[in-house]
C-alpha cells in the first residue's frame, strides 16, 4: 500500500435531509460515526424502525452525529415527526 493510499480518508458516513427526504450513503461501516445534516426548515429524526438501535434528532439547519450499529444489516429508518419520510440505512 502506498503512502497516499494509506493517508486517504475513509468514505464519510453522511446522511443529508433535504426536501423531507433522506439522502443515504450506499453503506456505512459498523460502529462508524454518522453525520446527519438537516437542510430543511423543520426538525427531523433518523430513527430505526423496529430495531431501536438509534434515534437522533436534527433541528432545522442543524448537523448532529450518532454511532452506527455494530451489527451489519439493513435498518429501515423513519422520521418520527414526518412518518411518510423513510429510508434504508445499510451497515456493512
Amino acid at each position: 500500500m502506498s503512502e497516499s493510499a494509506a493517508a486517504a480518508p475513509a468514505e464519510e458516513a453522511v446522511i443529508t435531509i433535504a426536501d423531507f427526504e433522506y439522502q443515504m450513503p450506499e453503506s456505512i461501516a459498523p460502529g462508524a460515526e454518522v453525520t446527519v445534516i438537516n437542510e430543511d426548515d423543520a426538525p427531523h429524526t433518523v430513527t430505526a424502525k423496529g430495531e431501536g438501535e438509534f434515534n437522533v434528532e436534527a433541528g432545522p439547519g442543524e448537523t448532529v452525529t450518532f454511532t452506527a450499529p455494530e451489527k451489519a444489516g439493513e435498518y429501515e429508518v423513519i422520521c418520527t415527526y414526518h412518518p411518510q419520510m423513510s429510508g434504508m440505512l445499510v451497515i456493512g
